[in-house]
């Protein structure tokens, strides 16, 4: 089966290569590699045609964000599965072997499948096995700060993949894609993984953990290059966009002091002039909200009740 990879790249040429080094010597060779340069300044698109020519490099004309790169990415695919890996993530040479074994075992009501995510320390630590829903809406890596799992754990049912190192079933993603893309591309980053995750889960998607499939990822590769303005705003938005589209009427009510105070947080920290976009969000997002209704098969609180930590 022939898996395609998509990695997002802004600025992270030493990153990049490294990366890109690990999916030249995997086992599974029949891969279909795409990297989405969004208009990167430090020769990232050379490196790419110069060491490795059997990629395919698409160079943007702007920085289109990880979400919207991501859904370029997607669109140029052919497999049948669509593997996202992070540009700071280093592949195990079976990371994609796994998955495609996975792929080929799961039954059509999978489309989603979660890599093991290790910290690229000296002893490894787990970053992700997936995300997980507090009550408060936020999203969180499971297993995070753990130890490694042992050497043939089960896969796992999770709520969703992180989409740092993942995989999606193609035809899931035709099924649930919004006028915004397959994700949300106004979300530029932060919780995309975890809105795109959720909406599957109402459309009746399935996601699994396959822990056999590893990655060792830097963390933060660019976003570190943000301010922490930019950061929280990315983050607090988005949190709000995620919930208006895919949470129940009482899920909603009960997470409002938490939206509530991220807005106190919003405004303390990034000033009035990050409002106008705040609520321009939520307005968007209220309209999404009905294409996420009319997509769905499960009820929200289903989904709620068998996910929420």
């Amino acid at each position: 089966m022939r898996l395609s990879v998509v990695t997002v790249n802004w600025n992270s040429r030493e990153d990049l290569a490294a990366c890109l080094e690990s999916l030249v010597t995997q086992s599974h060779q029949d891969l279909e590699v795409i990297v989405i340069d969004n208009a990167s300044e430090d020769g990232s698109v050379e490196l790419v045609r110069g060491r490795f020519p059997q990629f395919i490099v698409l160079p943007q004309a702007s920085n289109l964000g990880f979400a919207e790169g991501c859904n370029v990415g997607i669109a140029a695919a052919t497999g049948s599965w669509i593997a996202l890996l992070n540009n700071d993530a280093v592949a195990d040479s079976r990371w994609a072997e796994a998955l495609v074994l996975a792929a080929n075992r799961v039954p059509e009501s999978c489309g989603m499948l979660q890599s093991l995510m290790l910290y690229q320390r000296t002893p490894p630590k787990v970053n992700s096995t997936g995300i997980e829903l507090s009550w408060s809406g936020s999203g969180r890596d499971r297993g995070e700060g753990t130890e490694p799992p042992p050497t043939g754990s089960p896969w796992e049912p999770i709520l969703c993949p992180t989409g740092g190192a993942a995989a999606y079933r193609r035809t899931m993603l035709d099924a649930i894609k919004l006028s915004t893309g397959y994700f949300d591309a106004p979300h530029f980053c932060y919780y995309e993984d975890l809105d795109l995750g959720w909406r599957a889960r109402l459309c009746g998607y399935d996601a699994l953990y396959v822990p056999e499939s590893i990655v060792h990822h830097k963390y933060h590769g660019s976003t570190a290059r943000r301010s922490s303005q930019w950061l929280t705003q990315m983050s607090v938005t988005n949190r709000a966009r995620t919930l208006l589209k895919n949470a129940s009427w009482p899920f909603l009510l009960r997470a409002a002091f938490a939206l509530a105070d991220g807005f106190r947080r919003l405004w303390w920290e990034c000033g009035r002039a990050a409002l106008p976009q705040y609520f321009e969000a939520l307005r968007q997002s209220m309209r999404l909200r009905d294409e996420v209704e009319q997509k769905r098969s499960l009820s929200r609180r289903a989904v709620e009740r068998r996910w929420i930590g």
